[in-house]
């Protein structure tokens, strides 16, 4: 492998002059110049761009820097065809022998190393996102860098028919396997199927997801508990062109209990399930909308009761008249619809890869508590349970979820 920061340490000197008085000469130059402060700068396709200026320019066909300097840059963009060509004609300028035996080693290089696949769609002008994964082992680390800022290229609306230039090995695109032969062209011909949201939909594949981040309920029903932690953990998998979710929730969160006591419960769990569809914004960012229902609890409903006849009537803390003879705090069971929006990135929008992100969660919690129920007192010497009727049972809340997710798919 030739570093391209070694290839572009070669002094602009060792190119072949151009006359200072030569007015085709020194546009040429400003090119090249141009593109060389791009390169610092790392926007490659801005280089690229006056590269081909330079080679359009009168004089641009025989200066060995605009080639030289072409094949580099072209190389870094992954066009390693175009690289190639250049490299070649940079070896037939070089001005001396350091730079020939240069461009004729990295020709070399790219001959052995790259083929090209060519991508055929079944109607010309067609435009595609395409997803490309090698599913060899690449031990170069600067190959395997270029293979995934390709993907990552690809994931972009592609018009078709294109060729790819990659490392000798095997890939899928679109789902489609090719494998790739160093110096040979292979043709792809992707089907309808194969194309658009509907070619990426059927790559979608199961995924474990592990979120955690914090949640807050609103409503004079809680307003007595406090934010807290919230945890997910579910298992998301493609049905058609819907990613349908499974999950379970634990919430880690107090509630005032009278005074200045604070109670945490650790009987939140909940359980339900998610449909999404997923949108490609880019690269590797996807977005995920999603609608789904969860039934779960949420500890910490008060109520102001009085004892009556043996039995606790009790009325919620937010609608008693008084603080009642004793305080109770149920566990609420709730059927909460929810809505939810996540931002995932994935590494170079490949399959099999680990992704980040966020997800905000808009929830309404519909829920009642245990009526007709019994309540254990602390005043209570012997701990017996006390009956107790609580009217009304019915309590609601709105709710709002913030979570970092990882997933894992496979």
């Amino acid at each position: 492998m030739i570093p391209l920061g070694l290839l572009l340490a070669v002094p602009a000197a060792h190119a072949a002059p151009d006359a200072p008085d030569d007015p085709a000469g020194g546009s040429v130059r400003h090119h090249v110049a141009q593109a060389r402060q791009f390169v610092k700068n790392k926007w490659y396709d801005d280089a690229a761009l006056e590269i081909a200026a330079a080679l359009a320019a009168p004089g641009g066909a025989d200066s060995f820097d605009a080639h030289w300097l072409g094949a580099q840059i072209y190389y870094e963009v992954v066009q390693a065809d175009r690289a190639l060509v250049l490299a070649e004609r940079a070896a037939l300028l070089a001005p001396n022998a350091e730079t020939r035996e240069q461009a004729t080693t990295f020709a070399t290089f790219l001959r052995s190393t790259f083929g090209y696949v060519a991508l055929t769609a079944p109607q010309a002008g067609m435009t595609s996102r395409l997803q490309l994964e090698c599913t060899s082992i690449v031990f170069d680390a600067d190959l395997k860098r270029l293979i995934n800022k390709l993907a990552l290229q690809l994931r972009e609306p592609t018009a078709l028919p294109r060729t790819l230039a990659l490392p000798d090995g095997e890939y899928l695109v679109n789902g489609v396997k090719v494998v790739v032969r160093a110096d040979t062209t292979t043709p792809l011909a992707l089907e309808m199927r194969q194309l658009g949201a509907r070619g990426l939909a059927a790559l979608q594949v199961t995924r474990l997801e592990v979120a955690a981040g914090t949640s807050v309920l609103f409503g004079d029903d809680v307003d007595n508990l406090r934010t807290g932690g919230a945890f997910e953990l579910a298992l998301t998998l493609p049905v058609g062109p819907v990613l349908l979710g499974a999950l379970g929730t634990f919430d880690l969160r107090s509630y005032a209990a009278g005074g200045n006591e604070f109670v945490s419960d650790p009987y939140a769990w909940g359980a339900g399930l998610r449909v999404g569809r997923e949108l490609a914004l880019g690269g590797p960012l996807a977005l995920r909308p999603s609608l789904g229902v969860r039934y779960g609890l949420v500890p910490g409903i008060g109520y102001a009761c009085d004892e009556a006849d043996g039995a606790l009537s009790c009325t919620p803390l937010s609608a008693a008249a008084g603080p009642g003879e004793v305080e109770i705090y149920a566990v609420g069971r709730a059927i909460t619809p929810f809505a939810e929006l996540s931002l995932e990135y994935r590494e170079a929008g490949r399959t099999t890869a680990l992704g980040v992100g966020v997800k905000a969660v808009v929830e309404q919690h519909v829920g009642t508590v245990a009526s007709p129920g019994e309540a254990v007192l602390f005043e209570t010497p012997d701990g017996t349970p006390l009956p107790y009727v609580a009217t009304p049972a019915s309590w609601t809340a709105t709710g709002i979820r913030l979570l970092a997710n990882v997933s894992f798919a496979f």
